[in-house]
C-alpha cells in the first residue's frame, strides 16, 4: 500500500537543515503507521527546468507470508502463514491457492473456513490445502497464493485494495522420516495421572535415503 509523501527538489536537497527536517518527518511518518516500509525515489527531468524533481514514494507492506510442506503418512498438505505486520486490523476473504502448471492429476483441496476472518495487529493466520493426486505427484509445484483484504474498521471498508499475493516454489515431495510418539504410565499404573512421572517414547524411522543436499542440511541443522 502506498502512502504519499512530500516532494524534494534538487535545490532543497543541498540544504542540510532541510534534509534533517525531511528525515525526521519520514521517521515520524513510519512510526505513525508502524508497517514495514520500502522507500523508492523517482526523478523527473523537465526540459524547461534546470533542476530535477525527486519524488519520494513509501510503500507499506501490510503482510508477510511464508509456506511449508506438511506430511502425515501418505497425506500431504501445503500451509501458508500470513502475518499482519501493521498496527491495523484487516478483514481477510476469498483465499485461494493455484498451481500455475495446471496439472490435471493434482487437486488442492482447501481446508479453510469460507467465512471472512479478522487478522489483528502482529497476528498470524494459517491457510491449509491438502494435496490429492491420482497417478503420481509432479516433480515440482509453482504456486500462487492470493487473499483479499480490507481494513476491519467499518468506515474504511469501502477502500478498494488489490488482493495480497504470494508466489512460491515447492519440490522434493518425498517423506524422509516417519515420527511416532507414545506416552506410557508408570510401572504398575494403568493410566497417566497429574504429578506422576511418565515415560515418552519417540520412534523415528527413515523412509528414504537422504540426498546429498539433505545430508548437508542435516549436518548444519543438527539441532
Amino acid at each position: 500500500m502506498y502512502l504519499p509523501s512530500a516532494t524534494e527538489s534538487a535545490v532543497e536537497k543541498e540544504n542540510t537543515t532541510h534534509k534533517d527536517v525531511h528525515r525526521k518527518k519520514k521517521e515520524k511518518q513510519k512510526q505513525g503507521n508502524c508497517m514495514a516500509t520500502v522507500d523508492q525515489k523517482v526523478t523527473i527531468d523537465c526540459p524547461w527546468s534546470i533542476y530535477s524533481t525527486i519524488i519520494a514514494l513509501t510503500f507499506c507492506i501490510p503482510f508477510n507470508a511464508k509456506h511449508s510442506l506438511l506430511s502425515a503418512g501418505r497425506r500431504k498438505y501445503l500451509q501458508v502463514c500470513v502475518q499482519n505486520l501493521s498496527e491495523l486490523c484487516f478483514q481477510l476473504s476469498d483465499s485461494s491457492l493455484k498451481n500455475s502448471a495446471d496439472c490435471m492429476d493434482l487437486q488442492l483441496v482447501p481446508l479453510n473456513p469460507e467465512s471472512q476472518q479478522i487478522i489483528y495487529s502482529k497476528q498470524s493466520i494459517f491457510f491449509v490445502w491438502e494435496l490429492k493426486w491420482t497417478k503420481e505427484l509432479p516433480l515440482s509445484l509453482q504456486c500462487l497464493f492470493s487473499v483479499s483484504f480490507c481494513p476491519a474498521t467499518s468506515e474504511e471498508q469501502s477502500l478498494t485494495l488489490k488482493p495480497f499475493t504470494y508466489e512460491f516454489h515447492v519440490e522434493n515431495f518425498f517423506t524422509l522420516y516417519h515420527v511416532k510418539t507414545e506416552i506410557f504410565p508408570p510401572l504398575g499404573a494403568e493410566y497417566c495421572k497429574t504429578g506422576s512421572l511418565c515415560s515418552l517414547e519417540v520412534s523415528i524411522t527413515r523412509l528414504v535415503d537422504l540426498s546429498e543436499v539433505d545430508r548437508d542440511e542435516a549436518l548444519t541443522e543438527s539441532d
